[in-house]
């Protein structure tokens, strides 16, 4: 018996890049809307005209940031079901899907792919991990 590096299950995702990149703008979107939130918040208190100028860059890199993530989270496919698991659609969603109340399935995944870099894809509800080696999901010879 082998003591390998096991993630309870989760499979590799062979492309990784799409995650990456949807992890990468989502997080600069999170960070957009806390700037957004903090010049708010300050020109609330201090009423200067140079921080409403800030307030209205901040609010154009959330929307400018909100279109490069959909795109990602767009391009972002499961490897088994062909699905979209980033991003959140109408169609009937597996019975091990999670989701946290009052975010979608979408946002819930990409909140999870964000922090633990390992997501379910809603629609078929296979675990992914994209710290787990490809090559470790093939059986032995």
């Amino acid at each position: 018996m082998s003591l390998r590096k096991h993630s309870h299950g989760a499979r590799s995702v062979p492309h990784k890049r799409p995650y990456v990149a949807s992890i990468v703008f989502a997080l600069l979107h999170y960070l957009a809307i806390v700037a957004t939130l903090t010049f708010a918040y300050i020109l609330y208190r201090t009423h200067e005209e140079s921080i409403a100028w800030w307030l209205v860059g901040s609010m154009a890199g959330v929307g400018l940031t909100w279109i490069f993530t959909y795109a990602a989270r767009r391009s972002a496919r499961c490897p088994l079901c062909k699905g979209t698991p980033l991003l959140d659609t109408r169609a009937s969603k597996h019975r091990k899907a999670v989701r946290l109340k009052p975010l979608n399935y979408g946002t819930t995944a990409q909140l999870h792919l964000v922090s633990t870099h390992r997501f379910r894809c809603m629609y078929c509800g296979t675990p992914f991990d994209l710290l787990r080696n490809p090559k470790q999901d093939q059986p032995p010879h």
